[in-house]
């Protein structure tokens, strides 16, 4: 018995183009970003998704101002510019959600470093899981 494939409607019927690619992308974005789960990797679409206002699939250096705005990130705009230069592979000037992703991995690798850095955690202020990351980070960057 052959299975229809399901648009992103939820009816029955081949995928189009766009659709199939935006599937594969999501798919090789999971395997890439392994240091992400499937729902970290969610809720990183959600907030691209949410900041991108013309719905194009991209997010542009103005999208980009508004959300560090609205998530009260306090980047100037030489430290914007730095970030879309270190991740914006085609140098279109604006991010894919691959390289909005890429944006999260580099941020997660400088607290790892800076946590790294650190001689000592404190269990009671942090828990299990903050020691955990402490000597995770440990241990990826000092061996």
């Amino acid at each position: 018995m052959q299975e229809e494939s399901s648009d992103s409607n939820g009816e029955g019927g081949a995928l189009t183009a766009n659709e199939y690619a935006s599937n594969t992308t999501k798919r090789q974005v999971y395997l890439e970003f392994s240091e992400f789960s499937p729902a970290q990797i969610r809720k990183i679409e959600d907030i691209f998704n949410q900041y991108d206002a013309n719905k194009d699939g991209y997010l542009c250096r103005n999208e980009l101002k508004r959300m560090m705005i609205k998530r009260r990130v306090p980047w100037t705009e030489n430290s914007l510019s730095q970030l879309i230069d270190d991740v914006d592979k085609d140098k279109d000037g604006k991010l894919t959600f691959r390289e909005f992703v890429m944006t999260n991995r580099k941020t997660l690798e400088y607290c790892q470093r800076a946590l790294a850095k650190q001689e000592k955690v404190d269990f009671n202020k942090v828990g299990i899981k903050g020691v955990r990351d402490f000597f995770e980070a440990k241990a990826k960057y000092f061996k």
